[in-house]
């Protein structure tokens, strides 16, 4: 989660709360789902055709694998519905363990014309963030370096791959730019296609590079766009890359913003929604860049006191760059500008007893301001442009949908009130105080109130209350009522019974209208992963996470019953799984899939013997319940078994900390029982929550 400076709220949060075209390039355009049902997924597998060659250390063969579908007219869905951005991830990985001069001569070839090409060659595109520990370099046959996992950035926008970006790097690096902007200088006076976007970026890096020849460059992109809002192409992408790039300048900044700021209102077609994320990002960083009084990486700094940022995270997702959730605050507003599928802020403590969690969120208009709440492990939306609510489960992979005429719209944004009523007995969703989704017991598993949005929309909540008796548990029972609520099984694609409330009919608890078994069930207050008889299913990994992160304070403990190596369950933090075997613990990067970017197998391993406690072998009892206990301790993550501790290891900045249960394989029935969190909770709400909901941490010293 990312809380930015006043100057930004000031111009898009503070604004966008009264006018829709007050701060065009974060408000304006149509806002749509992650991938609209009229844009169809590629059929091309770009990772198929790249991490093999990257395997046998052949970037030349990766690099021309690319070739034969660039060449062509690549289409804008590649960039965001296809692991193309994993590909390209992955080509950087291994680009950047090579020295300047292997990578000047690799991208020199790629990128300048050539006699069958006649065209300077450049692919943008966002790629994946998240990054395994160094250690698994070994894994793939590496020595563990600081850019043996490095994410891309073009300028100080991450997750962007530029190949002319790290082209012209290169070149800066051994000190032929100069050489390298004469003979773009040359193409561009041929009028070679592709010449001019690349010969602008090269101004931006190095010494005497000419600001004047970006500027002009850049104010000539936003003279041609007059008052139109066409659709993106690829192409644009190279020149959203020269825009980044100036944003480290700031004689360019100005331009830079205002370039990207269009890019933004373009992105609101179906054809390319799946960008805006990505831009909305690139046009923050711009303006923290030239109005904001500190470095854009505040923009990556979670400083709200009270409140935990979640991103669901699946393989596709991933793979096709989804970005972690952003939020702007100011005064008594929250913002959430970009993000993935389904982005929660959710408040630090547990709350249960006798409370009233209100909030305004904004509805209607043209910017796509769906905004909604988060509790009991389910997450509620109400529109009034379709009188409906929507209600999705945790890694909102399941939901319901049922008339609510009580949300106001119109072709302005307008304010809903939405709120959270609960009593000791129950609790219910409200839209403009009229009650719409009744619980019971079921929320005990995940009492934890929040905020949601997805990845393209941009609600502002104003107006963030809690009255009434709200208590604060010294403990949350991760398993309790009859349903999974709060948990979430959908990064291996595996099922779980769907949710409901107290006034719909019980539904199916361990097989579906199909009659196919559940993956992970509730059955006498356990936690069941199912078995699975053929080969395929049964060597295939099992993953169910809790919703909510594991803070510093914190632990959960639970117990899982042995039977044999296959029935272990293995704590996961994150995409980390602790394997606890008999010689000791192991990590292993919880991969996804065929085209992890990372090049790191499925059945991946990495050994920290500094890291390992205690004895040998682990003091796991065969036949018997174990208890395993992870404790987020300062900066460390403490792994026990049985009460003896067997790991610690440190946490890195800006580490994802999901609680999770893994299993290396679906053999054998897992069962898992008292899941409990607990932390160094406050006993009441702390006043200053209160008095301000929205506080922000102190700044370090």
């Amino acid at each position: 989660m990312q809380v930015v400076s006043h100057t930004i709220v000031r111009l898009a949060c503070k604004l966008a709360c009264f006018t829709a075209c007050s701060f065009p390039g974060l408000l304006k355009g149509q806002e749509l789902d992650s991938q609209p049902a009229a844009v169809s997924s590629s059929t091309v597998s770009y990772a198929q055709q790249v991490l093999s060659p990257l395997r046998d250390r052949n970037l030349e063969a990766a690099l021309q694998a690319f070739d034969q579908r660039i060449n062509q007219t690549l289409p804008l869905k590649d960039l965001m519905y296809s692991d193309l951005p994993s590909a390209a991830a992955a080509v950087h990985r291994s680009l950047a363990q090579e020295s300047s001069g292997e990578v000047y001569e690799l991208l020199a070839d790629w990128t300048l014309p050539t006699d069958d090409r006649q065209r300077v060659r450049m692919l943008s595109t966002p790629v994946p963030t998240a990054a395994p520990p160094k250690v698994f370099a070994r894994s793939i046959g590496e020595r563990p370096r600081d850019t043996t996992f490095v994410v891309a950035s073009v300028g100080p926008v991450p997750g962007f791959f530029s190949s002319g970006w790290m082209y012209l790097q290169s070149a800066n690096e051994l000190g032929q730019l100069p050489n390298v902007r004469a003979k773009l200088q040359e193409l561009v006076d041929q009028r070679v296609t592709g010449a001019e976007p690349l010969y602008v970026m090269s101004q931006l890096l190095g010494a005497r590079g000419d600001f004047e020849v970006a500027n002009a460059f850049l104010q000539q992109q936003i003279d041609g766009l007059g008052n139109t809002e066409s659709s993106l192409t690829p192409n644009d992408l190279d020149v959203v890359a020269v825009a980044a790039a100036a944003t480290e300048h700031a004689e360019t900044q100005a331009a830079a913003e205002t370039f990207l700021a269009r890019m933004v209102d373009r992105s609101g077609t179906d054809q390319a929604i799946g960008l805006r994320p990505l831009l909305r990002l690139a046009h923050a960083v711009a303006v923290q860049a030239y109005r904001g009084e500190s470095s854009p990486s505040v923009l990556f700094e979670s400083r709200l006191k009270y409140w935990v940022p979640v991103t669901v995270g699946s393989p596709t997702a991933i793979q096709r760059g989804q970005r972690s959730g952003v939020w702007l605050t100011h005064e008594e507003h929250v913002l959430h500008l970009a993000g993935g599928s389904a982005d929660m802020l959710l408040f630090r403590y547990p709350i249960t007893g006798s409370f009233d969690f209100i909030c305004e969120t904004q509805e209607g208009g043209s910017i796509g301001t769906d905004g909604g709440l988060v509790y009991g492990g389910l997450q509620f939306q109400a529109l009034g442009r379709t009188n409906q609510l929507t209600v999705w489960n945790a890694d909102a992979q399941q939901s319901f949908t049922r008339p609510s005429p009580f949300a106001r719209t119109g072709t302005e944004p307008v304010f809903n009130h939405v709120s959270i009523r609960s009593t000791k007995e129950a609790s219910q969703f409200e839209s403009n105080f009229h009650p719409v989704w009744f619980d019971e017991s079921s929320v005990a598993a995940s009492p934890w109130l929040g905020l949601r949005s997805s990845g393209t929309k941009r609600p502002v909540f104003r107006n963030v209350r809690l009255t009434g008796e709200p208590q604060i548990p010294q403990q949350v029972q991760l398993i309790a009522g009859s349903q999974l609520r709060g948990w979430m099984s959908s990064f291996y694609d595996e099922s779980q019974p769907s949710f409901a409330d107290s006034r719909m009919e019980p539904v199916g608890t361990e097989s579906n209208s199909d009659g196919e078994t559940y993956d992970w069930r509730l059955e006498a207050g356990q936690i069941v992963g199912a078995v699975r008889s053929t080969p395929a299913e049964a060597e295939r990994p099992g993953l169910l996470q809790y919703q909510r992160p594991l803070l510093k304070g914190e632990s959960i403990t639970y117990e899982f019953l042995h039977d044999d190596e296959s029935s272990i369950v293995h704590l996961a933090v994150g995409r980390l799984a602790f394997l606890l075997e008999s010689g000791g613990v192991r990590l292993r990067w919880i991969t996804t899939g065929s085209a992890e970017w990372t090049g790191l197998e499925i059945d991946n391993a990495a050994l920290e013997p500094l890291y390992r406690k205690g004895p040998r072998p682990l003091p796991i009892k065969q036949g018997d319940w174990n208890q395993i206990r992870v404790e987020h301790a300062g900066d460390n993550l403490l792994v026990s078994v049985n009460d003896v501790l067997v790991y610690q290891r440190p946490v890195e900045s800006q580490t994802d900390t999901t609680f999770g249960l893994y299993r290396t394989s679906r053999s054998s029935e897992v069962r898992v029982r008292n899941a409990v969190m607990t932390g160094d909770w406050p006993e009441s709400i702390p006043q200053e929550f209160l008095d301000n909901p929205l506080v922000q941490q102190s700044s370090s010293p």
